[in-house]
Parts: structure tokens; sequence; C-alpha cells
């Protein structure tokens, strides 16, 4: 049976600090018909350095011309891969070794997936615990309907064909959710194929650029839904659960940028008690003592 040509998207800036890690869960993967592309937005740390000494012809560096933000990134990328599968990694997250090997029958499958995705650890810096990221079931087929109610899929456990990155790109207009709108696209149109298991571990950290930038992050989720066409039933059905989500984060901006007295009649009149009583545990803790993780994305 043939074996297929995995391309690995690597986009980094400035990513020294964990990069080693990445690149070695990569060059340790069990599957070996694979190459790295290798995205330098313009470091000025010794991301390069690292990159070319791990000294492996399937490893494949690029330098931008000029730094880029990360989507029109992701699209270069894409521009430059070969394989007849891509898949994405960030410099601060790393893979299991079995985790392309285990995709195989995604890679032969008759039926007609469009990508595969699955569940994974999140590593927490702070504390050096790791943790299942989902306890939920993660189900193939369409699967819009289930991510916009709950968003479960972390880049690093994507693997897509390359005939969809050939009609779909990237929107170069985000710089958070891009990701998110990204898969969401896709999964319209293609079915997904789910593992369950956890050969991925996704680091969480406060440099993480959804936790430092929640403002940019609440208006673009904002853009975002004000672009849904909400006659579209599985929208439609989720109209409550987004408007929410979009509430939640405006919330989360201000309780970390510009706490008021008012905003607690605004926590108070979030639907979710669950999330209602964490919004009013930030409210009332010293803003240096806060540990804020993204339910969303």
């Amino acid at each position: 049976m043939k074996e297929n040509l995995i391309s690995v998207i690597v986009n980094c800036y400035n990513g020294e600090k964990y990069l080693l890690k990445t690149l070695q869960s990569i060059k340790e993967q069990k599957y070996k018909k694979l190459e790295v592309i290798f995205i330098d937005n313009c470091s000025t740390d010794d991301s390069a350095k690292i990159f070319k000494n791990i000294n492996d012809k399937r490893f494949k560096y690029y330098k931008t011309k000029k730094k880029v933000k990360l989507y029109k990134a992701r699209n270069l990328a894409l521009n430059k891969c070969k394989g007849d599968f891509i898949t994405f990694l960030d410099t601060d997250d790393w893979w299991d070794k079995n985790f392309l090997s285990s995709r195989k029958s995604f890679f032969n499958s008759s039926e007609d997936y469009g990508f595969s995705y699955s569940n994974c650890f999140h590593h927490y810096e702070n504390t050096n615990k790791t943790k299942i990221f989902s306890k939920n079931f993660f189900s193939s087929g369409f699967v819009t309907k289930n991510l916009l109610n709950d968003y479960i899929v972390k880049m690093g456990t994507i693997i897509i064909k390359k005939k969809i990155v050939k009609l779909y790109k990237f929107n170069e207009n985000f710089n958070i959710i891009g990701d998110y709108d990204y898969i969401l696209r896709i999964s319209e149109k293609f079915k997904a194929k789910a593992f369950n298991d956890c050969l991925v571990t996704i680091r969480i950290h406060q440099n993480n650029f959804s936790h430092s930038n929640r403002k940019l992050f609440y208006n673009e989720f904002k853009r975002w839904i004000k672009s849904k066409n909400f006659s579209k039933i599985n929208y439609k059905e989720n109209k409550d659960k987004l408007f929410s989500k979009l509430e939640y984060l405006r919330l989360i901006y201000l309780l970390l940028e510009n706490k008021t007295f008012g905003l607690i009649l605004d926590i108070i009149r979030y639907p979710s008690l669950l999330y209602k009583l964490k919004l009013l545990l930030i409210y009332f803790t010293p803003l240096h003592l806060i540990k804020v993780k993204s339910k969303y994305f």
C-alpha cells in the first residue's frame, strides 16, 4: 500500500524557548515519510540556529522577507507543501512518536474524509501538570454542529487532505481566531475522522498570544459572528451559544483590563451559572493572582 507524504508546517516567531522539543518530537516520529515546512517569521532569537542544528534533509527552512501575521505565514507555508496530507505543530507544543502512524486508517480510508482531529493533553506551564484536554467523545462525520456547540479542535491534532488546502486558505485578516474560522469552514463541506487518543501535548502558558491579547480576541470573534449566516441550520441552532461565548470573551477582557463596579451586573446576567461563578471569582481576585485559561479556542 502506498505510503503518503505528510507535510508538517511549523510557523515560528522567536520560538527558541520550546522549539527543540517540538522539532525533536517530529524527527522521532515512527512514520518517516514526512517533510517539515519551517517558516521563520523574521525571528530575532536563536530559532533559526536551533532548527538548522537538527540536520535532517526532510526539514526545510524558509524565512519571510518581513514579519507577517500568523495566518499569512500559514498560507505561505501551505504553498510550499508537497505532501498528500498537511498538518501543523506550533513551536510550544509536541507530539508523541506515534502521532502520525496512528492516523494510517485516515490516510488509507476509502470514505471521503477531508480531515482528521483528536483529543490531546494540556500541559500547564505554571504548575508543570499535564491533563487530558477533553472528557468528551470525539465524533466522526460532519461535525460543524458539534464544534459550534463545543469547539474541541486543537491545530496540533489536525491533519488535512491536500485537496482541501488547495481550495481553502486561512483568513489573513485574523490574528487569533483564524484556525477556528478555517476548521469550521472546511467542516461544513467535508467529513472529519476523529481519534480519541491523546498523542499531542498543547502547552498552556501566559505568553500564549490569545492570553495576552484578550481585547483583540473579543473583537475578532465579534467580527466573525457578524459575518455568519444564522439562517443556516447549524448556526441557527447554536446562535445563543455563540453569542454567549462572545459575551464571555468581552467580560474576560474587561475584567483583566478595565474592571469597574458596573461589570458585576453584567456578570450576574451571564446565562451559565458555572461561568458566572468563575467570572465573579476573577472579579474579586487581585489581578496578579489571576491565571485565566481560554475555554473556547
